[in-house]
């Protein structure tokens, strides 16, 4: 249930933080996007702007034509700065430049005093083409200038994204580029930002500058990347203590399961040596037992046998407690482990032959002196050989294999016993680990060996490997080099 209501608390909260951080992201788009628009349309007005402005300049510097007629059939020209003017006049001044009527009579006056088409008037047509009104888009903007004034915008609005532009008109068909937009000219025109240039123009048709940034995305990401940084620092962290968490609460409860096994089968081992040692003080105390010494014999070595076993049940509780705190101390020496083996096997044959086992022995390495401490070398090997014993159904077949390897030598305990599975071959050096067996009391003892045989393999250098299968047995192998000297 706790870890239930963890994991949908840290989901929430993930949840959430990437809700915000996707509301800031829209957000910044959405300010981006208004920015763009506000740059783009100030570029356009500023065009147009300038478009008026050299319209009037040159307006201002270009003669114009003034036409006055006194009788609707005679004109007279007159030159000026202010444009083109035709109005009716009063009166004829008979001093008129004769070259002006001359112009005037070159062009041509019909009957009823209106000017010809291919005079005058193609002249006056003529000035408004002049005055840019009908030129291409193409002619009326600098693309350079709006280059500049594109970049000047945006840096102003603290926009510093790459971007592309171009022209197009209401047709939708490219006027103005870029210099490398070609390759983006379908982005441009489906995805770009848009506003109308000459807005205010009465006359020709619409055209549209199109604004496109390829990196839009990574640059607002980027703009963001304290904020994102301090979220993913946070995510990691939450996930982290997250799993850490559940991780301890897992440890801790699979070590309170441990705990209690470890306590039943400590109970169960004390309490049969202890029955069996207040069963026989009982039995000495009957009068009818004093009078048989063989019987008295009898029990008092079942007491002394009890009370030996009951001792090195606790030797390998204290053994093992004082191992884990570090405490314990080898003596290096040097060690035959063919005789150590041969010496286990001697003081365990007793047991095995109670089962009717046997125990095979391969001592095949040719040098089988090493540097350790006797006392835990002999315990190592001793454990192995009484777990192979106790886990083999029947009758116990136990098979001891030395052999040399580069720098030291190798010793292999195989039985044919019941097997460890997958699952379990990596968890059976832990302590107070037993591999389960379906009745907790059918095997004895407290889980305590295998993890005190790697302890001391490693304190000598070593190292321990297991193969097993289900139904068909288990090989321990022992690796140890010849000498070791530890680490300071």
């Amino acid at each position: 249930m706790l870890i239930a209501v963890s994991t949908v608390a840290v989901i929430g909260l993930i949840a959430i933080q990437v809700y915000w951080v996707n509301n800031t992201f829209t957000l910044r788009e959405q300010d981006f996007a208004s920015a763009v628009s506000k740059a783009m349309s100030t570029v356009a007005l500023k065009i147009e702007k300038e478009e008026l402005q050299r319209l009037a300049e040159q307006e201002a510097s270009a003669p114009s034509v003034s036409i006055s007629s006194q009788d609707d059939k005679t004109l007279i020209l007159n030159y000026g700065m202010a444009g083109v003017d035709v109005v009716p006049g009063n009166s004829r001044n008979e001093d008129a430049d004769s070259s002006i009527v001359g112009q005037l009579e070159n062009q041509g006056i019909d009957d009823g005093g209106i000017l010809s088409q291919s005079g005058i008037l193609d002249d006056i047509m003529g000035g408004l083409f002049e005055l840019d009104i009908y030129k291409s888009i193409s002619d009326r903007i600098d693309t350079t200038r709006l280059d500049s004034m594109l970049q000047s915008e945006f840096e102003l609005r603290g926009i510093r994204a790459k971007f592309h532009y171009a022209v197009y008109n209401k047709l939708q068909q490219q006027e103005i580029a870029c210099e490398d937009a070609r390759p983006f000219l379908e982005s441009i025109l489906t995805q770009g930002y848009k506003t109308q240039l000459f807005p205010n123009d009465p006359i020709t048709d619409p055209n549209f500058l199109r604004v496109w940034f390829p990196n839009q995305s990574r640059y607002l990401l980027s703009t963001m990347w304290l904020m994102l940084a301090t979220s993913t620092i946070l995510l990691v962290v939450i996930m982290f203590l997250f799993s850490y968490s559940i991780r301890t609460i897992y440890r801790q409860k699979k070590l309170s399961d441990i705990k209690n096994d470890f306590i039943n089968n400590m109970t169960h081992e004390l309490k049969t040596p202890i029955a069996t040692i207040s069963l026989a003080c009982e039995a000495l105390h009957d009068p009818d037992m004093r009078k048989s010494e063989s019987a008295i014999a009898s029990y008092v070595g079942m007491i002394r046998d009890e009370n030996k076993r009951l001792g090195i049940l606790v030797e390998n509780v204290l053994r093992t407690s004082v191992f884990e705190q570090g405490e314990m101390k080898l003596r290096f020496q040097p060690i035959d482990i063919h005789q150590s083996i041969l010496q286990v096997i001697a003081n365990i044959d007793i047991q095995v032959k109670k089962r009717n086992g046997e125990i095979r022995t391969h001592l095949d390495a040719s040098l089988a002196n090493i540097q350790g401490d006797q006392l835990h070398i002999t315990n190592v090997i001793y454990n192995l050989i009484d777990n192979a014993i106790k886990y083999s159904e029947n009758k116990p077949i136990v098979e001891i294999y030395t052999r040399d390897e580069v720098n030291g030598i190798a010793v292999a305990f195989r039985d044919f016993g019941i097997g460890i599975s997958k699952e379990n071959q990596a968890k059976v050096f832990d302590k107070l680990y037993r591999v389960p067996t379906g009745n907790i009391h059918n095997v004895k003892g407290f889980g305590l060996g295998l993890s005190y045989v790697k302890g001391v393999v490693e304190m000598h250098g070593g190292t321990v490997e297991v193969e097993s299968e289900l139904k068909k047995g288990s090989t321990f192998t022992i690796h140890l080099p010849y000498k070791y000297e530890k680490e300071n």
